[in-house]
């Protein structure tokens, strides 16, 4: 089931969970504002993750739709003066960092607007609760929706190109935890050949989506 509001949609199945950038070159064509096709890319790539995260910080779902358009405008703001420099960090330090502030903005709001936050304020207490949850716990939260985006961006492409059967086998097998002795009764395969269409397309995912990791990396180092 997809998360988040239509409006956040490319499409009427949703975001394009496969659409991840193969090339480098993504963020540097993003310094074009009306490269329309790239910023798509974009934002088919990274919506979801961005939104999860904010409503696992503690926002509602219109707050964390409201981060997902600043973040994304932010990084638009900073394109034009975009220069690839590997010593800065990975893009994967870049957009969470800009994350944060998008999502703390919104909690310092939401702190100011409580009826005690005024009162504490006034006698020098509660500044301390206006920053947000713990860098631990965001940076957490990041890693595990990060992971989540390859690992679907892997499956999609792993899909692509792999025989049917095998990856039907994979799905039923790992996905859906289903019983091999069920999955071959169901896709008229023998034991052996499930076990063994199980391990070699498992292996392929891990591969694949460390590939994706790496190109994720690699695509930009620059300073928020």
């Amino acid at each position: 089931m997809n998360e988040g509001p239509p409006h956040l949609r490319t499409g009427p199945d949703g975001p394009v969970r496969d659409s991840l950038p193969t090339r480098a070159s993504l963020l540097h064509r993003l310094r074009d504002a009306a490269d329309d096709a790239s910023w798509r890319t974009f934002f088919e790539t990274y919506w979801l993750l961005i939104y999860k995260v904010a409503r696992k910080s503690g926002l509602a779902d219109d707050e964390a739709q409201d981060v997902v358009q600043e973040t994304v405008i932010a990084v638009a703001r900073q394109m034009p003066d975009f220069c690839y420099d590997p010593v800065k960090g990975s893009f994967k330090q870049w957009l969470p960092l800009i994350t944060r502030r998008r999502i703390q903005d919104h909690l310092r709001r939401l702190y100011r607007a409580l009826p005690h936050a005024d009162a504490r304020a006034e006698n020098g207490a509660g500044h301390a609760n206006e920053t947000p949850a713990p860098d631990a716990q965001f940076e957490a939260a990041w890693e595990l929706e990060w992971r989540e985006n390859i690992l679907q961006a892997a499956l999609a492409r792993v899909r692509q190109k792999a025989n049917p059967k095998h990856y039907q086998v994979f799905d039923y097998c790992v996905l859906q935890s289903l019983p091999p002795a069920q999955v071959a009764g169901m896709l008229g395969l023998n034991i052996a050949q499930v076990y063994l269409a199980k391990h070699r397309m498992s292996l392929t995912v891990k591969s694949v989506a460390k590939e994706i990791e790496t190109e994720l990396n690699r695509a930009a180092g620059t300073s928020p």
